[in-house]
Protein backbone atom coordinates (compact mmCIF):
# COMPACT_ATOMS: atom_id res chain seq x y z
CA UNK A 1 0.00 0.00 0.00
CA UNK A 2 2.87 2.44 0.54
CA UNK A 3 2.83 3.79 -3.44
CA UNK A 4 -0.81 3.78 -3.40
CA UNK A 5 -0.42 6.47 0.42
CA UNK A 6 2.16 8.17 -1.24
CA UNK A 7 -0.17 9.07 -4.31
CA UNK A 8 -2.23 9.75 -2.27
CA UNK A 9 -0.48 12.04 0.09
CA UNK A 10 0.73 14.41 -3.42
CA UNK A 11 -2.82 14.15 -5.25
CA UNK A 12 -4.87 15.21 -2.14
CA UNK A 13 -2.07 17.34 -0.82
CA UNK A 14 -3.31 15.84 2.81
CA UNK A 15 -1.03 16.25 5.87
CA UNK A 16 -1.33 12.47 6.60
CA UNK A 17 -2.54 9.54 4.73
CA UNK A 18 -4.04 6.38 7.27
CA UNK A 19 -4.39 3.25 6.26
CA UNK A 20 -7.86 2.13 8.09
CA UNK A 21 -8.81 -1.17 9.11
CA UNK A 22 -12.59 0.25 9.25
CA UNK A 23 -13.21 1.15 5.97
CA UNK A 24 -15.00 -1.42 3.03
CA UNK A 25 -15.71 -4.49 4.50
CA UNK A 26 -13.74 -7.43 7.10
CA UNK A 27 -10.63 -4.75 7.29
CA UNK A 28 -10.19 -6.30 11.03
CA UNK A 29 -9.43 -9.58 9.50
CA UNK A 30 -9.99 -12.48 11.29
CA UNK A 31 -9.13 -10.71 14.60
CA UNK A 32 -11.31 -11.91 17.33
CA UNK A 33 -14.36 -10.52 18.82
CA UNK A 34 -13.20 -9.00 21.99
CA UNK A 35 -10.08 -7.55 20.23
CA UNK A 36 -12.32 -5.57 17.39
CA UNK A 37 -14.84 -4.40 20.41
CA UNK A 38 -11.60 -3.17 22.11
CA UNK A 39 -10.33 -0.83 19.43
CA UNK A 40 -12.92 0.30 18.39
CA UNK A 41 -13.62 1.27 22.33
CA UNK A 42 -10.49 2.97 21.94
CA UNK A 43 -11.87 5.20 18.99
CA UNK A 44 -14.36 6.40 20.33
CA UNK A 45 -12.61 7.58 23.48
CA UNK A 46 -9.94 9.08 20.61
CA UNK A 47 -11.98 11.72 19.86
CA UNK A 48 -12.20 13.79 22.63
CA UNK A 49 -8.75 14.71 21.67
CA UNK A 50 -8.88 14.32 18.04
CA UNK A 51 -9.89 18.48 17.32
CA UNK A 52 -12.74 16.96 15.23
CA UNK A 53 -10.79 15.26 12.56
CA UNK A 54 -13.04 12.92 10.91
CA UNK A 55 -11.09 9.52 10.88
CA UNK A 56 -12.52 5.61 11.16
CA UNK A 57 -9.39 4.31 12.21
CA UNK A 58 -7.22 6.93 14.75
CA UNK A 59 -5.84 4.17 16.28
CA UNK A 60 -4.16 2.72 12.98
CA UNK A 61 -0.15 2.43 13.24
CA UNK A 62 0.11 2.23 9.35
CA UNK A 63 0.00 5.93 7.92
CA UNK A 64 2.56 8.07 5.93
CA UNK A 65 3.07 11.62 6.84
CA UNK A 66 4.75 15.27 5.28
CA UNK A 67 7.92 15.83 6.92
CA UNK A 68 6.71 19.80 7.07
CA UNK A 69 3.74 18.46 8.94
CA UNK A 70 5.97 16.33 11.39
CA UNK A 71 8.22 19.32 12.06
CA UNK A 72 5.20 21.18 13.11
CA UNK A 73 4.31 19.21 15.82
CA UNK A 74 6.88 16.89 16.60
CA UNK A 75 8.26 19.08 19.94
CA UNK A 76 4.81 19.04 21.36
CA UNK A 77 3.86 14.93 21.31
CA UNK A 78 3.64 13.64 24.73
CA UNK A 79 5.56 10.27 23.44
CA UNK A 80 2.86 8.11 26.14
CA UNK A 81 2.49 4.41 24.69
CA UNK A 82 2.69 3.27 21.27
CA UNK A 83 -0.22 5.23 19.62
CA UNK A 84 1.74 7.54 17.26
CA UNK A 85 -1.10 8.66 15.08
CA UNK A 86 -3.38 9.99 17.23
CA UNK A 87 -0.62 11.71 19.30
CA UNK A 88 0.36 13.19 16.33
CA UNK A 89 -2.89 14.82 15.51
CA UNK A 90 -3.60 15.70 19.15
CA UNK A 91 -0.41 17.75 19.05
CA UNK A 92 -1.01 20.29 16.16
CA UNK A 93 -2.23 23.72 16.76
CA UNK A 94 -4.44 23.73 13.79
CA UNK A 95 -7.24 20.54 12.39
CA UNK A 96 -4.91 18.61 9.78
CA UNK A 97 -6.14 17.54 6.49
CA UNK A 98 -6.36 13.65 6.89
CA UNK A 99 -7.27 10.97 4.30
CA UNK A 100 -7.64 7.68 4.66
CA UNK A 101 -7.44 4.30 2.31
CA UNK A 102 -9.25 0.92 3.17
CA UNK A 103 -6.46 -2.17 3.98
CA UNK A 104 -6.55 -5.15 5.68
CA UNK A 105 -5.65 -6.87 8.77
CA UNK A 106 -3.24 -10.04 8.22
CA UNK A 107 -3.13 -13.28 10.63
CA UNK A 108 0.48 -13.03 12.45
CA UNK A 109 2.98 -14.59 11.77
CA UNK A 110 5.66 -14.42 14.27
CA UNK A 111 6.03 -12.55 17.64
CA UNK A 112 3.00 -11.64 19.91
CA UNK A 113 0.53 -8.90 20.67
CA UNK A 114 1.58 -5.67 22.18
CA UNK A 115 -1.74 -5.07 23.34
CA UNK A 116 -1.80 -5.87 27.56
CA UNK A 117 -2.57 -3.91 30.69
CA UNK A 118 0.36 -1.51 30.93
CA UNK A 119 -0.61 -0.83 26.49
CA UNK A 120 -4.32 0.26 28.13
CA UNK A 121 -2.71 2.08 30.98
CA UNK A 122 -0.51 3.96 28.69
CA UNK A 123 -3.68 4.73 26.16
CA UNK A 124 -5.56 6.55 28.73
CA UNK A 125 -2.42 8.42 30.31
CA UNK A 126 -2.32 9.71 26.62
CA UNK A 127 -5.70 10.77 26.45
CA UNK A 128 -5.74 12.94 29.80
CA UNK A 129 -2.18 14.43 28.94
CA UNK A 130 -3.85 15.83 25.76
CA UNK A 131 -6.57 16.95 27.69
CA UNK A 132 -5.18 18.52 31.30
CA UNK A 133 -1.21 17.78 30.67
CA UNK A 134 -0.70 21.69 29.84
CA UNK A 135 -1.96 22.49 33.36
CA UNK A 136 -1.13 19.01 35.42
CA UNK A 137 1.06 16.54 35.26
CA UNK A 138 -0.93 13.43 33.85
CA UNK A 139 1.32 10.95 36.59
CA UNK A 140 -0.10 13.51 39.33
CA UNK A 141 -4.18 13.32 37.98
CA UNK A 142 -3.41 9.39 38.15
CA UNK A 143 -1.91 9.66 41.89
CA UNK A 144 -4.63 11.46 42.99
CA UNK A 145 -6.81 9.31 41.07
CA UNK A 146 -5.51 6.20 42.69
CA UNK A 147 -6.24 7.21 45.91
CA UNK A 148 -9.69 7.34 45.71
CA UNK A 149 -10.22 3.65 47.03
CA UNK A 150 -8.09 4.56 49.78
CA UNK A 151 -10.36 7.17 50.89
CA UNK A 152 -13.30 4.80 50.59
CA UNK A 153 -11.14 2.08 52.49
CA UNK A 154 -10.14 4.83 55.24
CA UNK A 155 -14.12 5.65 56.32
CA UNK A 156 -14.48 2.53 56.16
CA UNK A 157 -12.20 1.07 58.70
CA UNK A 158 -12.71 4.34 60.59
CA UNK A 159 -15.97 3.41 60.98
CA UNK A 160 -16.10 0.27 61.82
CA UNK A 161 -13.32 0.66 64.39
CA UNK A 162 -15.26 3.10 66.08
CA UNK A 163 -18.85 1.63 65.70
CA UNK A 164 -17.95 -2.24 66.20
CA UNK A 165 -14.80 -2.99 67.99
CA UNK A 166 -15.24 -0.03 70.46
CA UNK A 167 -11.91 1.90 69.73
CA UNK A 168 -10.98 5.89 70.33
CA UNK A 169 -11.07 8.06 67.73
CA UNK A 170 -7.46 8.41 67.94
CA UNK A 171 -6.61 4.60 67.74
CA UNK A 172 -9.05 4.14 64.84
CA UNK A 173 -7.91 7.16 62.99
CA UNK A 174 -4.20 5.91 63.09
CA UNK A 175 -5.65 2.27 61.93
CA UNK A 176 -7.26 3.56 59.29
CA UNK A 177 -4.91 5.43 57.95
CA UNK A 178 -2.12 2.63 57.96
CA UNK A 179 -4.94 0.86 56.00
CA UNK A 180 -5.30 3.31 53.32
CA UNK A 181 -1.30 3.99 52.68
CA UNK A 182 -0.94 0.06 51.96
CA UNK A 183 -4.17 0.04 49.70
CA UNK A 184 -2.97 3.09 48.21
CA UNK A 185 0.50 2.32 47.88
CA UNK A 186 -0.57 -1.03 45.94
CA UNK A 187 -3.13 0.68 43.30
CA UNK A 188 -0.01 3.77 42.42
CA UNK A 189 2.56 0.77 41.93
CA UNK A 190 -0.26 -0.88 39.74
CA UNK A 191 -1.41 2.49 37.68
CA UNK A 192 0.67 5.45 38.66
CA UNK A 193 4.43 4.14 38.59
CA UNK A 194 3.30 1.19 35.74
CA UNK A 195 6.09 1.42 33.97
CA UNK A 196 8.45 1.71 37.19
CA UNK A 197 6.41 -0.91 38.78
CA UNK A 198 8.33 -2.30 42.20
CA UNK A 199 8.84 -6.36 42.83
CA UNK A 200 10.14 -8.73 45.09
CA UNK A 201 12.40 -7.15 47.99
CA UNK A 202 12.25 -3.19 46.13
CA UNK A 203 8.30 -3.76 47.07
CA UNK A 204 8.96 -4.12 50.51
CA UNK A 205 11.26 -0.90 50.78
CA UNK A 206 9.14 1.13 48.23
CA UNK A 207 5.98 0.24 50.71
CA UNK A 208 7.91 1.45 54.01
CA UNK A 209 8.82 4.38 51.74
CA UNK A 210 5.60 5.15 50.98
CA UNK A 211 4.57 5.07 54.79
CA UNK A 212 7.50 7.54 55.61
CA UNK A 213 6.47 9.60 52.92
CA UNK A 214 2.45 9.50 53.27
CA UNK A 215 3.09 9.97 57.87
CA UNK A 216 4.88 13.35 56.71
CA UNK A 217 2.00 14.43 54.22
CA UNK A 218 -0.76 13.22 56.89
CA UNK A 219 0.94 15.32 59.81
CA UNK A 220 1.59 18.27 57.34
CA UNK A 221 -1.83 18.23 56.35
CA UNK A 222 -3.64 18.27 60.22
CA UNK A 223 -1.30 20.90 61.13
CA UNK A 224 -1.98 23.15 58.45
CA UNK A 225 -5.60 22.71 58.39
CA UNK A 226 -5.88 23.21 62.22
CA UNK A 227 -3.64 26.56 61.84
CA UNK A 228 -6.10 27.79 58.65
CA UNK A 229 -9.24 26.79 60.96
CA UNK A 230 -8.04 28.81 63.90
CA UNK A 231 -7.38 31.53 61.61
CA UNK A 232 -11.23 31.50 61.30
CA UNK A 233 -10.68 29.92 57.50
CA UNK A 234 -13.94 27.53 56.92
CA UNK A 235 -13.43 23.89 58.02
CA UNK A 236 -14.44 22.63 55.22
CA UNK A 237 -12.15 25.06 52.81
CA UNK A 238 -8.98 24.43 55.63
CA UNK A 239 -9.16 20.93 55.37
CA UNK A 240 -9.04 20.84 51.51
CA UNK A 241 -6.13 22.86 51.51
CA UNK A 242 -4.92 20.44 54.24
CA UNK A 243 -5.38 17.67 51.50
CA UNK A 244 -4.08 19.42 48.61
CA UNK A 245 -0.45 20.23 50.41
CA UNK A 246 -0.22 16.93 50.90
CA UNK A 247 -0.99 15.38 47.77
CA UNK A 248 1.47 17.34 46.36
CA UNK A 249 4.27 16.23 49.40
CA UNK A 250 3.13 12.62 49.16
CA UNK A 251 3.42 12.52 45.12
CA UNK A 252 6.49 13.93 45.03
CA UNK A 253 8.25 12.02 48.05
CA UNK A 254 6.83 8.84 46.84
CA UNK A 255 8.18 9.22 43.75
CA UNK A 256 11.36 10.25 45.07
CA UNK A 257 11.72 7.11 47.73
CA UNK A 258 9.50 4.81 46.36
CA UNK A 259 10.04 4.89 42.97
CA UNK A 260 13.10 6.32 42.37
CA UNK A 261 13.72 4.03 40.14
CA UNK A 262 11.99 5.55 37.89
CA UNK A 263 14.04 8.88 37.93
CA UNK A 264 17.27 6.92 37.52
CA UNK A 265 15.64 5.38 33.97
CA UNK A 266 14.61 8.51 32.93
CA UNK A 267 18.07 10.39 33.14
CA UNK A 268 20.18 11.02 30.31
Amino acid sequence: LLPKMLDKLRESGADLVVASRNLGADGMGEFAASRVVLSRLGARLSRVITKGVALTDPMSGFFMLRREYLSQVIHRTSGIGFKILLDLIASGTGRPKVCEIPYRFRNRERGASKLDFSVSIEYLYLLIDKLFGQFIPVRFIAFVLAGLPGLMLHLATLGLSMQVLGSSFLQANVSATFVAMTLNFFVNNLFTWHDARLKGKALVGGLLAFYLACSVGSVTSFALAQFLFEKTVPWYLAGMLGMAVASVWNYGASQILSWRRLLRVRQP
